[in-house]
């Protein structure tokens, strides 16, 4: 049995089977490359989530290895460089605090907040420049009941309204540290299960462990999007079918008038909150693409004309609106927008089309419309198939930037040949060490680019900054643009130095940037700045093959790096040998 086979017959409300089953499933997940190391610093007991931790991250093919730390050692543990914590190297520290446990007299009359504020921020504070981890911490429950009764005190002494206070921090706290800081809103998971559903006040007062199960299912789900996240396992594409999917009904049939998306009645105001939805995510930069058996006049007719349509032209990528095989559309758009298939998510109603796209691509997300249609809006978001940790200005404007490749194409068949396509576009490139305000956009395109990739090293917003500041150290930041328009920061290169050696620690150029030129321009020029600033004897590099990166394979063979003897996938060359390579890619001198 596979592992998803082996995880789908666990039950979630049952903790021993999923127990059970990641236990099956650990032997078949320890040959995965892809770990991810998750310390606790926490004053609860927390152990019991680590099965739910394995079952969410097992989902991804990421394998988790976890510490938790001792009750209320959290600043010892930051503090002491010997420590347990710092020995694990956490990729992911969870800070996981109750209020009750922090702050013990926070049900008494009159208690204020201002005291507890300045410890939180002073222990994720700590956390964040005393490791290199990205920093998960948690929002504070509210009393369930009002120890005021109906009463709301004008100077919010109640309990509740401390409680707001003190988490209005810690998302102001987060957002002011994108891609550094995840905030898992505790307050959010109680909503979905309720009082009863999460809360198990005997063990919290025996043992300190105040959650039931569920709780911590939704808690470890939370945690293991932030994982995947950081690991380079986000969706970046929506495959979407059109009729009983994006509106109500068969628009070949009903006519314009009368599909249902009508969003002052049952079932159109459904669609229309999907829709809403996928526009949520055209914001964050996921690509949206239609995938669907109709006749495309009459799709766009509808995004076009359609009074409540909220899904227009200008927010599609890319579009198979035929009678042809969906499979066969799906691999065609991948290979239109030049991503992988595992960055798909497709959502259809057809059972039948669901299936076969699973047999056909398991590596394919495919979510099936429910039946219940009020159940639609939240397809999209309650996996998080999409979520990551930042979203950068190249996002945003993803739609707009495919569409200026379009208008690149079409120049690239009206140019007689290469070269001259590459000369028309005036392709222009600044090439400097990675500033400060581009710190989260390098780390989310190390845990985003697979193809060309040399080595798919990820790095959190911490580890990019350290490297960045490092004296033995560099970040390297390829921004680019045509007369076409601007492609935006796509590309990046690390390099340490040891001794004598200058070595890419990563190269890596965004899809959209592929076939310029921009990645030899970019290669020279870094090539230039580490011989002036490290005199080494010689530059190191190396190829690790993935089932995404193929197509560089041969990258340092192509700048004349030689192959080191007995290691097919390491290379070496004198920096004097680094020779020019023509390119069309005008490289503006930084400005500071």
């Amino acid at each position: 049995m596979t592992v998803a086979e082996i995880l789908n017959e666990a039950c979630l409300d049952n903790i021993a089977s999923v127990i059970t089953a990641v236990r099956r499933a650990g032997p078949l997940a320890a040959t995965w490359p892809t770990t991810a190391r998750i310390a606790f610093l926490r004053n609860l007991t927390l152990e019991s989530i680590e099965p739910f931790i394995k079952y969410h991250c097992y989902r991804d093919a990421i394998r988790p290895e976890m510490y938790f730390a001792g009750y209320d050692t959290a600043r010892q543990e930051l503090l002491d460089p010997d420590s347990p914590l710092h020995g694990h190297a956490p990729d992911v520290v969870v800070v996981a605090l109750q209020l009750e446990y922090l702050a013990p007299h926070c049900r008494q009359p009159g208690w204020r907040a201002d005291t507890t504020r300045e410890q939180l921020t002073e222990l994720i504070e700590s956390a964040c420049e005393r490791t290199a981890a990205l920093v998960a911490v948690n929002t504070f429950l509210p009393p369930f009941h009002s120890e005021h009764g109906l009463g709301v005190p004008a100077d919010r002494s109640d309990l509740s309204s401390q409680v707001e206070d003190l988490n209005q921090t810690l998302r102001d706290f987060a957002a002011a540290r994108p891609g550094r800081v995840a905030l898992i809103d505790w307050q959010r998971l109680v909503r979905v299960l309720g009082e009863a559903g999460s809360m198990d006040y005997r063990y919290g007062y025996l043992a300190r462990a105040p959650f039931k199960p569920a709780f911590l299912n939704l808690y470890a789900h939370e945690l293991a999007k932030v994982v995947r996240a950081l690991k380079g396992k986000t969706k970046k594409v929506l495959a979407l079918d059109c009729d009983n999917t994006l509106w109500g009904g068969i628009v070949g049939e009903d006519g314009l008038g009368g599909i249902a998306l009508n969003p002052h009645d049952y079932p159109g105001r459904a669609y229309y909150d999907f829709q809403a939805a996928v526009l949520h995510l055209v914001a964050r930069g996921v690509l949206v693409v239609l995938c669907s058996k109709n006749n495309a006049e009459e799709v766009w007719e509808v995004l076009d004309r359609h009074p409540h349509c909220l899904l227009k032209r200008e927010h599609v990528a890319a579009a198979r609106i035929d009678w042809n095989d969906k499979v066969a559309n799906l691999i065609a758009l991948a290979t239109e927008l030049n991503v992988g298939l595992d960055s798909f998510v497709a959502v259809d109603d057809s059972a039948v089309e669901c299936e076969r796209m699973r047999r056909a691509l398991p590596e394919v997300v495919v979510a099936a419309v429910p039946e219940q249609r009020y159940l639609l809006p939240a397809v999209l978001t309650r996996d998080g198939w999409f979520d990551t940790l930042t979203v950068s200005q190249e996002d945003r404007q993803r739609v707009q930037k495919i569409q200026h490749d379009a208008q690149r194409q079409q120049q690239r068949v009206q140019s007689e040949d290469l070269d001259s396509y590459l000369a028309s576009l005036e392709m222009v490139a600044r090439i400097h060490p990675a500033r400060p305000i581009e710190i989260a956009r390098v780390a989310q395109l190390t845990q985003k680019t697979n193809q060309f990739n040399l080595t798919t090293r990820r790095y959190s917003a911490a580890e990019i900054e350290k490297l960045a500041t490092a004296p033995k150290s560099r970040v390297f930041t390829l921004t680019a643009s045509d007369r076409f328009g601007d492609l935006g920061l796509v590309g990046v290169l690390i390099a340490r130095r040891d001794g004598n050696v200058a070595a890419i620690d990563s190269l890596l150029l965004s899809c959209r940037a592929l076939g310029r030129g921009l990645e030899l321009a970019f290669v020279q020029r870094c090539l230039q700045e580490l011989a002036v600033l490290w005199p080494v004897e010689r530059i190191a590099a190396e190829y690790i093959a993935t089932a995404r990166n193929a197509q560089v394979a041969d990258f340092w063979d192509r700048l004349g790096f030689e192959r080191v003897d007995g290691d097919g996938d390491r290379y070496r060359i004198r920096p004097d040998q680094v020779a020019a390579h023509h390119t069309h890619v005008r490289i503006l001198e930084d400005e500071g």
